[in-house]
């Protein structure tokens, strides 16, 4: 992913990244403030040296238009210098969108290098030995600490969450050395010390709903929601870039596309990913044809995905599981964007407006984990304290580590291509899901009655999730539920849509019949861990080991990209 490297000292290693030819590159201040971003959005971004300051922004502003208004601004670099100069280091909190960047303020002898409040334009920074960096991705700080002579140690409580979460949850990187800031803190370095503060923050504010009723609640999730689709689809007519979504099943991509066309007459090219014939398939291409968009879809029954493995660890940075954007990069990278502008995505709809809960007993007792995989979590808690214990509530500390940290982080491969963003992500909207009782949220509740009172035509498209519309009766959601496991003939007697029992990425069922992927797979567990063993303590190698070896799909994943990782942070 493009962005940034700034530091304390002159580094000259260049910024490495996957497709050069698509990025506008720059140095400043001798090298200790270096550019290399994607060429789109450039009057949302900056990049400039002045008497007092040097000002890096990176990604995009949604509100950049009202802030201009407000401090009467022209460009970024100038909205950020007045900003700076009447708020001080809190006018990161206006900013609104997928934003990351850095200033140095001369006279202080002072960086601030913040990101967004849900941290999904990352920034990584090191301090260590009088010298600091931070930078957009890790590969820029490896390339740092290579030409400075910076030895890093390897982290085995990183790659312990990888074996249990299947993502990073923590601040943490598989090298102790090496940071990641989290969505809503910002970063001081100044004197040679470094402090990470916080501007932002989630919490729940149930208090906003009381005494109302759920007609009220529904009114003003609706006006939330489509103000947030407005502000990320109007960023694309200010450039006049073409529209681009993804669209499955679910019901998160669908309400950002179905709202941003109700709001304006739009045609849009429409992405879907999936086994072919799947619901997700399905769906979507009839969502799509009912508003007469183009309709793109990638069949991924040949798992070629699977081979991505050092690919895709590298642009993740080792920090979420290298095969869970399955199709999508290469569906992004078979594309010619350059006339497209936001991906618009529904990313983390479903545990914003719905949850993680299942039931309102859970609340309070902390059963649902967030992790891909329980079988070492025990090893996980022998290397880590409990995570959700720097957050006040469990709900919201569930969001900030599977949403922001598992989910989100596949937005480090997606903006090689173009921006990305979801509406579920604006600020105004999460903080709105959380100040609604959870019990309301549980299963979709008001979620569904939301769709079905505001937006009635979108309910009669079927839920990939339970392969019926959401307005029919729960006992045949229920009896779905019950026999999803049964025969086929059994499913067909019953009126039971076959493909709503079947997996959108099978991707245990595509390795068993694959012998080819098989071998590649092994070879590669084989290979990597005779070479990064000598990173990992006896149990770390036998754990490892025996995940893959006896693991189902995901897991053998999880494995590979822990292997995959080390190789990248201290062999590459």
């Amino acid at each position: 992913m493009p962005g940034f490297r700034v530091s304390n000292i002159d580094c000259k290693s260049a910024l490495i990244d996957k497709y050069p030819e698509r990025y506008i590159s720059k140095i400043l201040g001798g090298g200790t403030a270096q550019w290399q971003t994607l060429n789109k959005f450039l009057q949302d971004k900056a990049f400039e040296e002045t008497e007092q300051l040097i000002i890096v922004a990176e990604g995009y502003l949604l509100n950049k238009a009202e802030l201009f208004e407000k401090y009467d601004a022209s460009t970024t670099g100038a909205l950020i210098s007045k900003m700076l100069q009447r708020s001080g280091e809190s006018f990161l909190s206006e900013f609104r969108g997928c934003f990351s960047g850095a200033v140095y303020v001369k006279p202080e002898d002072k960086w601030i290098v913040y990101t967004n409040q849900v941290g999904d334009n990352p920034v990584f920074y090191l301090n260590t030995s009088g010298k600091f960096a931070a930078a957009s991705q890790v590969n820029y700080l490896l390339g740092f600490c290579k030409e400075q002579g910076i030895d890093l140690t390897f982290n085995e409580s990183c790659a312990y969450q990888m074996l249990t979460y299947g993502y990073i949850a923590t601040d943490e990187t598989y090298a102790n050395e090496i940071k990641r800031l989290h969505g809503g803190d910002y970063l001081v370095f100044q004197n040679g010390k470094l402090e990470v503060k916080t501007y932002h923050r989630f919490e729940k504010h149930t208090e906003r709903f009381e005494g109302q009723t759920e007609a009220q609640i529904i009114d003003e999730i609706d006006r939330v929601f489509r103000n947030a689709v407005d502000l990320e689809w109007r960023k694309d007519d200010e450039y006049g870039y073409r529209y681009l979504a993804d669209l499955s099943g679910g019901l998160d991509s669908r309400m950002n596309l179905w709202v941003a066309h109700e709001m304006q007459n739009r045609h849009m090219t429409v992405l879907t990913y999936c086994k072919e014939g799947y619901l997700d398939e399905i769906i979507a291409r009839a969502i799509a044809d009912h508003w007469k968009d183009e309709f793109l879809f990638k069949p991924l029954d040949d798992a070629s995905f699977m081979y991505d493995l050092d690919d895709n660890t590298n642009l993740l940075s080792g920090l979420s599981l290298y095969s869970g954007i399955t199709g999508g990069k290469r569906f992004l990278e078979s594309l010619d964007l350059n006339d497209y502008g936001i991906e618009h995505t529904g990313m983390v709809g479903d545990i914003a407006l719905g949850s993680f809960y299942h039931n309102i007993d859970e609340v309070g007792q902390k059963k649902p984990t967030g992790m891909y995989s329980e079988k070492l979590k025990d090893r996980l808690f022998e290397h880590t304290e409990d995570i959700s214990q720097n957050y006040d509530d469990y709900d919201v500390y569930l969001m900030y580590a599977r949403g922001f940290h598992g989910a989100c982080n596949s937005h480090l491969i997606r903006r090689n291509y173009t921006e990305v963003g979801s509406p579920f992500l604006n600020v105004e909207f999460m903080q709105l899901c959380y100040d609604i009782p959870v019990a309301l949220r549980i299963n979709h509740n008001i979620y569904k009655k939301w769709i079905i009172q505001k937006y009635p035509q979108a309910a009669q498209f079927k839920w990939e999730k339970t392969g019926g519309r959401i307005t029919e009766q729960h006992s045949r959601t229920v009896l779905r539920k019950l026999v999803k496991r049964g025969p086929k003939s059994l499913l067909r007697l019953i009126g039971i849509d076959i493909k709503s029992t079947e997996s959108m990425n099978p991707i245990d069922y595509w390795i068993s019949k694959d012998a080819n992927l098989q071998r590649y797979l092994d070879m590669r567990k084989r290979d990597l861990l005779q070479e990064e063993k000598k990173y990992y303590s006896p149990a770390l190698t036998e754990d490892l080991s025996r995940l893959y070896d006896e693991g189902n799909a995901s897991e053998k994943a999880m494995a590979l990209t822990v292997l995959a990782a080390t190789e990248m942070y201290f062999n590459n």
